[in-house]
Parts: structure tokens; sequence; C-alpha cells
């Protein structure tokens, strides 16, 4: 992945470096409101971000931030951590430790702050390194008060402001964010959520732009919440113009947005003749663009590999295509990139595409532009239809982009600059459960059952792991919990993988369950779809709500199960029939007697969207209604 999303998280955190002077604000703990600490774990006391923009290349971020910690588990709230790579530098990086009654206990101690390289498993290269600061302190309530200053070159990224972030534990007594900028410079900016407008002032030639908030109590949690970005009060901000290690940007339009990506991306395309005399040999035989591109993506999966890494240019620029061929590895970016190369040696025009990837991830704001993405894929146009590729992928199927990037808003590096496109969503029908049950119910509450599933969609991409990792036990576990078996004993697994671009997998087992069941005098109570329970249904809180609903993904179930009963004297009740619509979907259950076997069917269709505050009482009644259904019980009497 690129760089850009833990950018921007840092940098929530990263800015005002006043020097700590002790004393002269007296950090007790009986100056925060009784409000604030109300089922909070920590209290941001004050959170000054302060950007000084010199020029087009070059500005200054500084931080005062003071937080105090009320409890064990506001403990991680006390940890600092500040990134940097060759285009930055932190400078007076300063600490005190406060007890509650705001006396100073002492600074922070130069061996505390830690300098750590950004290097994992699948992070082989990187120049970004950390420094990481917290005081080796926990008797409650304490506050810590952090001050640093960073001298920085990656103009790209401007400061993106949303007090207390996307936290239900830390709430914030004061916090602002204040930018400087030269006359001869443009500050673009979105104010979001209802956010004080900005205050302007002047500082000789420079204009000063601040915004601030004070007093703000925790979040509590909300089932179904947006993302805080698109709730919490906030600003977005970015540069019109700029330079950053050499190259000259401008990010008025996302036309110009995309033109910046073509420049990080020019002369770097050029691949060995031996890889482009194997994809030309690879395609020869094909007689569609669409057969030659899914030989192309074939040919990355088995000859590459994904490495994140984070070098030149604060992580923007791919590697060089040549580079990517012989080592055989690269970041999304190089992939992608690598992957444009190929197909360009057969004729076949691709476009570089960024992207806001992650599941449950709100989208980019579409009127801002700015580097906003965290991701890039490649987008293949066709006569008919578009290819879109994830190239990070070993074992993706051909054109599948699963929830990780479907339905969200791409920029196209075009050859003639960025063009603001949508990824193609997934369907109820895209993503469903298909399931088959057949069982045979014995007298004493046993049961065996023969079991055929089929996962599809968003559904694929919860189980497709089982089959690649070909691990029995995980397997078994797996599928014990997702059919609600308990201890069941499992036998005859067979999982089968089934590549369409809409992917799936079909499971099916034997499942013997001892104890289904337990009879109760002469009579049976069984639970027809126990295989089918409906969990999920939303708490609706002590307090009123207070945020939007928002529903992700379509989704679909339609079950069917036969159970051989077993021999009785009479059905002394059979569950109702159930079918209801509303907004979030529908849901259908139907019970058919047929001698001596039940049938039954179920179908539950759930909507994306989002939806008022005042409607998720509806969705809870929605979600009740289908696990009441779930529930209902048959009655043999034996």
């Amino acid at each position: 992945m690129m760089f850009t999303t833990r950018l921007l998280k840092v940098l929530l955190l990263m800015c005002f470096s006043y020097p700590i002077v002790a004393q002269t604000v007296v950090w007790n703990v009986q100056g925060i409101p009784d409000k604030l600490k109300e089922k909070a774990h920590a209290v941001i006391r004050t959170d000054e971000n302060l950007l000084i923009v010199k020029n087009e290349g070059f500005l200054t971020r500084k931080k005062h931030t003071v937080i105090t910690i009320l409890d064990e588990e506001g403990l991680k709230y006390g940890h600092l951590y500040i990134d940097y790579n060759k285009l930055s530098k932190v400078t007076d990086l300063e600490g005190v430790l406060y007890d509650a009654a705001g006396n100073k206990l002492r600074k922070l101690k130069k061996e505390e702050i830690k300098d750590i390289g950004n290097v994992s498993e699948t992070n082989l290269f990187d120049d970004y390194r950390y420094k990481s600061v917290q005081f080796n302190y926990a008797n409650f309530p304490f506050t810590v008060e952090y001050s640093y200053e960073v001298s920085d070159k990656r103009m790209a990224y401007y400061e993106s402001w949303f007090p207390g972030d996307d936290t239900d534990d830390v709430s914030v007594q004061a916090s602002s964010l204040q930018i400087e900028m030269p006359a001869n410079m443009q500050l673009r900016y979105k104010e979001i959520n209802g956010v004080a407008s900005v205050e302007k002032s002047q500082n000789g030639a420079n204009t000063v732009y601040k915004w601030k908030v004070s007093n703000l109590p925790i979040k509590a949690h909300e089932p179904y919440a947006p993302a805080w970005s698109e709730r919490g009060p906030g600003v977005w901000t970015a540069p019109a113009t700029f330079e950053m290690d050499g190259y000259k940007g401008d990010f008025s339009t996302w036309q110009k947005v995309g033109e910046f990506d073509n420049l990080l991306n020019k002369g770097r395309e050029t691949l060995p003749p031996r890889v482009v005399n194997e994809i030309q040999s690879l395609v020869k035989g094909e007689t569609t663009q669409e057969a030659k591109v899914k030989k192309v993506y074939e040919y990355l999966q088995q000859h590459t590999r994904y490495i994140s890494i984070q070098l030149g240019i604060g992580g923007l620029q791919p590697f060089e295509a040549s580079l990517v061929a012989e080592k055989g590895y690269g970041d999304c970016k190089a992939l992608s990139f690598f992957t444009k190369a190929m197909l360009k040696t057969i004729g076949v025009e691709s476009h570089y595409a960024s992207i806001k990837a992650g599941e449950a991830t709100a989208d980019i704001l579409t009127d801002f532009p700015a580097q906003q993405f965290n991701h890039v894929i490649l987008c293949v146009p066709m006569p008919k239809d578009t290819i879109w590729l994830e190239c990070t992928s070993q074992t993706n199927p051909f054109g599948y982009l699963s929830n990780f990037t479907a339905n969200r808003h791409t920029l196209l590096a075009t050859p003639t600059g960025g063009v603001l496109v949508k990824t193609p969503a997934l369907s109820a029908k895209d993503n469903q459960v298909s399931r088959k049950v057949k069982m045979e119910l014995g007298a004493d509450g046993s049961a065996k059952a023969k079991i055929d599933a089929n996962f599809k969609g968003i559904f694929y991409d919860d189980v497709v792991g089982l089959i690649h990792e070909n691990n029995q036990e995980k397997t078994t576990t797996s599928l014990l919990k997702s059919f609600y078996l308990g201890n069941a004993q499992l036998s005859k697994i067979a999982l089968q993988e089934n590549r369409d671009k809409i992917p799936s997998v079909q499971i099916a087992f034997d499942a013997d369950l001892k104890k289904l069941t337990s009879p109760s005098g002469s009579r049976l109570f069984v639970t027809p779809s126990i295989f089918y329970k409906e969990d999920g249904v939303p708490s609706s809180g002590s307090e009123p709500r207070t945020m939007d609903v928002e529903l992700f993904n379509n989704i679909s179930y339609n079950d069917e199960i036969e159970i051989q009963l077993p021999t009785y004297q009479a059905v002394e009740a059979l569950p109702t029939d159930v079918s209801f619509t509303s907004k979030f979907g529908t849901f259908q259950v139907k019970y058919q007697l047929q001698g001596t076997k039940l049938l039954l069917t179920r179908k539950f269709t759930r909507n994306n969207g989002k939806y008022k505050a005042n409607e998720f009482a509806e969705l809870i009644d929605f979600y009740k209604k289908i696990s009441k259904a779930d529930r209902a019980q048959m009655v043999l009497k034996l």
C-alpha cells in the first residue's frame, strides 16, 4: 500500500512545537470539567497543531499536546509516534510528566526516545522511521505533555484535522489547527460536519488560518456508525501548487492530481527484452483483448509477490517496471505500474488508478482534489466493459474487486490527466450465501446432516483462505462456528474454488450432531433453522441514537433445509411462515410438511445505504424479527 493513509493518521497527531515551560499552566486533573471525564479513559487537555508553509518546497509542522491519562485503559494515549524520512527531520522533541495535582515530576529522558525503522515481513524497503515516546509511569491519573517540530519537504500532504479522531473513550478539552501561508500561495481547505468557520488574520505578509474546538465529550460507540471523518467536526487542507523532491505539482483539480501521477511515472515503464518477449509469446494464440489481459495478469501473479516499499518522494512513486521484472516483488504502485507496462507491450491501454481502499472505509471527498488515497489498482478499458485488476494478490481471480476496493471512487491517471470514476458495486446477488442441508433427526435429539454451501463475493473473501492455507483443523473450527454446530463431528469436508469474475467457494461436509436437541418427556422440540441464526441484532444502547447509520454491503442468503423426522404420533406445533419487507431489505421463511419430512426455505436480503439516526430503531426491529423467526420451533409428540 501507499504511505498516504499512515501519514494522514500520524499527521493528525503532529504539529505545534512550543518549548515546554513547566508551571506556566498547571495541569491539575481538577481542571477537567466533569462531563469530559464521564466514561473517558483519557482527556486531551490541549492539542495545538501548527503548519508553517515557507514556500512551495518546504514547511514546518509543530505540535504541542497535553493528555491526562485517567486509568490503565488510557495508557495507549500517552504513547507518541512521529514518523519521518529523508524528506523530513524531527527536532526539538520534549516531554514532561505531571502528577494528578499538575506538579511536574520529571522531563522526558533522551534514552526514552526510541528511533525505530519501519521494516517488517511485508515491508521490505522503507526510508520512513519513527520516534516513539512513552513515559514508564502508571500512578493514575497523571498527565503527559509533548512538544516537537518537524522540518518537512513532504509537500503533497498538508493537515487533516479531526479532534478526538475515531475513538470512543477520549474527550477533548481544547484542540486547534493553525496554518500560516505565504502571500503568494493558496491554501485549499474544506470544513465539514459543522466545525466552526475559519478565523483569518495576518502575520506580516502571511495569511493565518485557524480552527478550534473545545469541550468535546467522548463519543459513545454506536453500531453501524459512519467513520469519524464523515461525521466528526474537522477540516481537510491541501496545497494548490507545490514542489516535492524536485517534482512540481498542482492539486487544484483532479485532472492536475492525475497529471502529477503521470509526472512521477514518466520514463519508468521500460521492460527488459526478456519480459517483452515472454509476454508477447504468452498472448500469441489469444484472439480477444480480454483473454490477453487475463494471460498478463496470471503472469503477474506467478512471477511477483507483494512487498510494501515506502521509498522515494514520500512513498508516492513506483519502482521502475524493469526493477520489478528483475526482483520479482513490489508494492501496490510498482506492481500495478509493472502490469501497465506489460499490457503496453501487447498494445493494450490501461490506467494507473489511485484509490482509498479498505473494508468499511469511507470514500474520498470527491469535491476536494487532494492526495486522499492509500492504494493503487489498474483499470483496463474494454469496448463493452472495464476490467479492474488488483495487482497485489497472487490468488485474486481475474477481474475481481472485493469490498476492499469495490464501490468507491478512484482517480485514473489518463494521458490527459486525472479522471475520477467509481469502481463497480457488488450487488446482493454477487454477495450471496446459498446453503442446502439434508438432515436425519433421531428421536433422542441427535442428527446427521449433509451440508452443501456456496459462498460468493465478499463471503468468498471470508472463506477462500481456508483453501489456500489448507489447514484441516482451522477449516473444521471455522465450519463449526459458521454453521452453529457446537462440538459436532465433521467428516468428508470438501472445498472447491470457482474463479469467475464474481468468485465463489463451494463447501460440502457431513456433520454428526450427538445432541441437536433434547427430548422433554414424550415431546421433541426442534429449531428447524438451527444452521441459520441471525445473531447480528444491534444493541439500542441506553442513550438515544445520535449518529447516522451506514450499512456497507448488499448481502443475501438463500437457504433450503430438509429434515427427515423420527417416528412420531403427531406434530403438535409447526412454525408459521414469515415474510416482510423493509427499507433495509427483505426476509421470508416457509415451512412445508411432506409426510415424514419437513422442508424449510429461507431467503434474506439486506441492502446497503446510509440512514438517519432516527431510523436505527427500525433497523433493530428488522433484525429482531429475523432473529425471532430463526428461533421458531416445531414440536413433535413421539
